[in-house]
């Protein structure tokens, strides 16, 4: 906003109410009255102006509020030793996710790499991780010698005295039962 707006605003009169008595309107009054309120109406313009110029004068003599910085453009690039080890850190993960091992072991393995603040793969060359391993396949020998563990071997199904007509071809399990039942009738000849 230039100067000249600024003193516009500033004198354009607060309140309507304000100035309900018209003071330039003299048309039917004589002489001396008219004199008297239009210096009335020049004496309220006047006061006007000066406190006017007074604000404006104010608002320039008051200090600025301080602008945001303007944020420059930093390298957001980090350094290449940085990137050398977040490309490292992610093809060890990767390379334990590709192991078969279970989630929670996969969790153990990162947890120590991280607490003992060596790499993953440093970790699975770890006794602690030949421990973890260990306990692992324990347990997995275990559950597959147990007698009333999972049943992981489903029943095989006799197909010979079934037909093609038996099989709905409309469903995927129907679809799935006929792939067996060739495969089965293939194997019998």
């Amino acid at each position: 906003m230039d100067e000249n707006t600024e003193l516009e605003e500033l004198l354009k009169p607060q309140d309507e109410n304000e100035n309900s008595e018209n003071l330039t309107d003299v048309g039917e009054l004589p002489i001396e009255d008219k004199v008297v309120k239009l210096a009335e109406a020049n004496k309220q313009l006047f006061m006007r102006a000066k406190k006017a110029e007074a604000e404006l004068k104010a608002k320039r003599e008051s200090p600025k509020e301080p602008q945001a910085p303007v944020p420059t453009q930093k390298s957001t690039l980090p350094a290449e030793s940085d990137i050398q080890s977040i490309v490292d850190r992610r093809l060890e993960e990767r390379e334990l996710e590709s192991l078969d091992l279970e989630d929670g072991t996969k969790s153990k393995i990162k947890a120590y790499a991280k607490a003992e603040n060596v790499s993953i793969k440093q970790a699975m060359k770890s006794e602690y991780f030949d421990f973890i391993k260990a306990k692992e396949e324990n347990a997995r020998k275990v559950d597959e010698a147990s007698i009333g563990g999972k049943h992981r071997a489903p029943a095989q199904k006799e197909f010979s005295a079934s037909s093609p007509d038996d099989f709905d071809l409309t469903t995927e399990e129907g679809r799935k039962g006929y792939e067996e039942y060739k495969k089965f009738r293939s194997e019998k000849s």
